[in-house]
């Protein structure tokens, strides 16, 4: 009997992966061409990463050097340092140059991309429940719309924002960026938080509002908790939208953030390739450590649903 009990984890583990092959034991084969395209699509994807990171960390005689070093036999941080003092050699569209901008640059980044969460959340939040819970005629083309809206050129609507903002007096400032922002953010958490919204149970929603819980009470006390891991991970893929924007934040402000303040360093006078690399390593480094933080969230919530 004591043998039976222990089979029953490893029987189950045997189920387990034979219903996720689609009903057929997986051969070795099929495993190892599996193992080995996931390899070599990560080697695809973190191999310019790891250039990026040997460049900074190397001088501009050694980056010179054919075939380039994968591992370095000796580093510096004066590319970091010259980015910190500003002496990069590198001058943007003014006289200022453009290394001594980018920490200001990395917390205006932060602070732009910090408020359009907090906003998104709270409009998109509001609008996702209420195509979940409350669907009347013509909700299923206005998600549609919404769908619709994410494929429209950013180009194309440019010039209005500018006009606008040029008239309220706001060009060259987060708020700019803040507003223009929302018109391809939004439509992106009200997807992902509609979609995380149809996986809750709606007995939950039906108990509370027998103990006398309003709507907005509903939403709030319990809703919202348990939510949280949509709640996550549509708040990263929205950070990550507004600290990477370039088109925008070029046109509507003069190197704000850190995107168009990247492309600065490059001048027609003179390149500076390993300072730029030490520059780009360094606004890599807030949306790195919050996916990492947030990982399980975003995984679990955009995988929601997928399986019924």
């Amino acid at each position: 009997m004591a043998n039976i009990a222990l089979d029953k984890p490893r029987s189950r583990k045997r189920a387990t992966s034979f219903a996720a092959s689609g009903g057929r034991p997986r051969s070795l084969t099929a495993s190892i061409v599996i193992y080995a395209s996931v390899a070599l699509f990560a080697l695809w994807v973190l191999l310019p990463v790891w250039y990026l990171v040997v460049s900074s960390l190397i001088t501009p005689a050694q980056l010179g050097i054919k075939p380039f070093p994968i591992v370095p036999s000796s580093i510096t941080f004066d590319n970091y340092w010259s980015v910190l003092t500003g002496d990069t050699g590198s001058k943007g569209f003014g006289s200022t140059d453009v290394g001594s901008r980018l920490l200001p640059a990395i917390g205006q980044s932060f602070f732009v991309s910090s408020v359009l969460v907090i906003l998104n959340l709270l409009i998109a939040g509001h609008a996702a429940y209420g195509l979940s819970r409350y669907p009347f005629s013509g909700s299923r083309l206005f998600e549609l719309s919404i769908i619709i809206s994410r494929v429209i050129p950013a180009i194309a609507i440019i010039g209005p924002f500018f006009v606008a903002f040029r008239v309220m007096g706001i060009l060259n400032t987060p708020w700019a960026l803040i507003i223009s922002y929302n018109v391809f953010t939004l439509p992106l958490a009200i997807m992902i938080l509609k979609n995380y919204f149809d996986q809750l149970p709606r007995e939950i929603e039906e108990a509370a509002k027998i103990d006398g819980a309003s709507r907005m009470q509903t939403l709030w006390i319990i809703i919202v908790p348990i939510a949280k891991p949509g709640l996550v991970a549509a708040g990263v893929l929205i950070f990550l939208e507004g600290w990477s924007e370039f088109f925008y934040s070029l046109v509507l402000t003069n190197q704000l953030t850190v995107p168009p303040l990247l492309a600065g360093f490059q001048s027609v006078q003179q390149f500076n390739w390993n300072s730029l690399a030490a520059a780009t390593v360094m606004s890599m480094i807030p949306p790195v450590v919050l996916v990492i933080i947030f990982q399980r969230h975003v995984v679990g919530a955009l995988t929601a649903g997928a399986v019924k």
